[in-house]
């Protein structure tokens, strides 16, 4: 191995990867997307760690423009696991300009405070009709 790879061996079949030092080399070969600034002296922040893998966030030096990576280092042992497919809800229809006037109209005259204007109706409290 090279003298300063961010990949150390520790013993039989296993290496440590300083993920930083890693990244830092290789965002030398990076420019950004939006300014293309050379990610070389971008900033490189480590957000969280999977079992062989790294999320980062990369933030231009020049231009602040930021993003996240999903770094993996071991292919073989970042077993991705299927992602469960959920069934599709059905979608409520759009609001119609009608309904916003409506409900501008109602808002104009409402007495109340907020906590009972978005209260579940079966939690509102009602004072009994005395007409």
């Amino acid at each position: 191995m090279a003298y300063g790879s961010p990949i150390e061996p520790t013993g039989y079949a296993r290496t440590k990867v300083n993920i930083l030092r890693f990244l830092r080399d290789q965002a030398k070969e990076y420019k950004c997307s939006v300014c293309g600034a050379n990610h070389a002296g971008s900033d490189i922040r480590v957000l969280g760690k999977l079992e062989s893998a790294w999320i980062v966030r990369v933030t231009c030096a020049k231009c602040q423009t930021a993003f996240k990576l999903l770094v993996v280092v071991d292919e073989q042992r970042a077993a991705v696991s299927p992602v469960k497919e959920e069934p599709e809800r059905p979608r409520r229809p759009a609001v119609s300009a009608d309904e916003v006037i409506d409900a501008h109209e109602f808002l104009e005259t409402y007495q109340g405070d907020v906590r009972t204007l978005f209260a579940r109706r079966d939690k509102v409290k009602t004072e009994p009709d005395r007409s």
